[in-house]
């Protein structure tokens, strides 16, 4: 057990404790706790943790990671401009500054004598196994009731062309779309309800000819104020019927987006 201030993290099971409370914990952010702690005497670049935690979620990884140290922060009370357990350093990356019981200086802890190395070597073995073979009941479970660590708002659609070919094609597209995302978010992810607040925003602009319709679909993370993932749809234009044009750009916008959650 890793014991810091009122603290516990059980690297056994994946769990966070106050006191003797187990918290309710995602067990990703468990495991980034972790490793942060295990890396305290340097600052653990972005990079590696994405490569070691996210290493297929491509541009959407970025958003996980912001994600997962804010949920971190917020079960530690750590304040990011004050921080006294998770710091971050710009453009370079994060470091577990708490201070472990028994390890005052922050120094990584001496290893134990001799005679009790192959029993915590037999013990570590059995803990690996363990977590082998129950981590995806407990891995759900602690998911399905953390609270949602994003809600996603879909703005309302631009249309960049100089004449309007259908007045509501636009309106029709950001409804479409918000139906299809509804259904097909991974876990973790939410609509927001109209006018609630969001932290991801889904921008969408529409370009469109007699042959050829063109909407482009960009994630923004508002938090982090940066963009997550950008991507164009195309599909061609039917000027007796829209209806199907608006299904098909909205489930591959969806799919899309789905894919760069995931």
């Amino acid at each position: 057990m890793l014991r810091f201030d009122a603290f516990g993290l059980d690297p056994a099971t994946l769990q966070i404790f106050r006191g003797e409370q187990p918290l309710d914990t995602p067990p990703q952010a468990v495991e980034v706790l972790a490793y942060l702690i295990e890396c305290r005497d340097r600052v653990v670049p972005r990079r590696e943790l994405l490569d070691r935690f996210w290493p297929r979620a491509g541009t959407g990884g970025d958003a996980a990671l912001n994600t997962c140290i804010r949920r971190i922060r917020a079960l530690l009370d750590d304040d990011a401009d004050a921080p006294r357990y998770i710091q971050t350093r710009p453009r370079a990356g994060y470091r577990f500054i708490g201070t472990l019981a028994g390890d005052a200086q922050g120094a990584v802890a001496s290893p134990p004598p001799r005679r009790h190395r192959q029993l915590g070597l037999a013990s570590g073995v059995l803990a690996v196994v363990a977590l082998a073979v129950g981590g995806a009941s407990w891995g759900y479970r602690a998911l399905a009731l953390a609270p949602p660590p994003h809600r996603i708002a879909v703005e309302p659609v631009q249309g960049l062309c100089e004449y309007v070919m259908f007045p509501q094609f636009n309106a029709g597209l950001r409804e479409s779309l918000v139906a299809q995302l509804s259904g097909s978010l991974p876990t973790g992810y939410h609509m927001a309800t109209e006018g609630a607040p969001a932290d991801l925003h889904a921008r969408v602009s529409v370009r469109q000819t007699p042959q050829q319709t063109v909407a482009v679909v960009t994630l923004i993370d508002d938090a982090e104020g940066h963009l997550v993932w950008s991507g164009e749809f195309a599909a061609d234009t039917d000027t007796e019927d829209y209806v199907p044009l608006q299904r098909a750009l909205a489930a591959q916008m969806a799919t899309g987006l789905v894919r760069a959650l995931e």
